[in-house]
């Protein structure tokens, strides 16, 4: 039996240091939010999440998703940072004990072939213990994203705080796996207007 396995999308922030709502800047044809949602949804999870706090109605508005498996979570308290929205997220999942990748929704770039290579990892892993464990990606020694988190009690969660996610999670995890992937994507993050930039002139070779 394949085990079940969720996506969560953090996409809530307020964009402060690109002073206007990056989910909605396009890359390509795409806004960049929609750019990871659709990644992600290459794999077989058995739902995706994009937890959403600012200007969550253009957003749903303008990002339109065809998938039965995808759909927009709120977070009204996104002020509070991103742990808030991660909580919202695991807190809106339907599986009791969830199993779950976490993905950053400005990270346009991730190949489906990253998130692959962490799913399947995280899946036959799943199959060996039933001890908590966390896979996170290197590209040449810096960790990124997405994250997969195994057997993980998901009221651990809930003692999340602040802009930190799922760090406090990770060093109470004794069982942390780095997997060397090759792709920068994993940290390529749009988080300026010099990156916005940069971007923009990834995008015009590969979408």
């Amino acid at each position: 039996m394949n085990p079940s396995i969720c996506a969560i999308i953090l996409a809530a922030g307020t964009s402060s240091r690109m002073g206007k709502t990056k989910q909605m800047l396009s890359l390509g044809n795409d806004p960049i939010l929609e750019h990871v949602i659709n990644c992600s949804l290459h794999e077989n999870f058995s739902e995706v999440i994009a937890v959403i706090g600012h200007e969550a109605n253009t957003i749903k508005e303008n990002i339109l998703i065809d998938s039965e498996r995808f759909r927009w979570v709120v977070n009204e308290s996104y002020l509070s940072g991103q742990s808030s929205s991660l909580k919202v997220g695991i807190e809106s999942l339907k599986e009791v004990h969830p199993n779950l990748m976490v993905f950053l929704g400005d990270l346009p770039f991730l190949s489906t072939k990253t998130i692959r290579t962490i799913y399947q990892h995280g899946a036959k892993r799943l199959e060996e213990t039933d001890a908590p464990f966390m896979i996170r990606p290197m590209y040449n020694g810096e960790v990124g994203h997405p994250v997969f988190f195994g057997n993980i009690d998901r009221h651990l969660f809930a003692r999340l705080q602040g802009d930190t996610g799922g760090k406090a999670i990770m060093h109470q995890i004794s069982d942390r796996i780095f997997l060397k992937v090759e792709d920068e994507g994993i940290l390529f993050d749009v988080d300026t207007l010099a990156d916005y930039q940069k971007a923009k002139i990834i995008a015009k070779h590969l979408f």
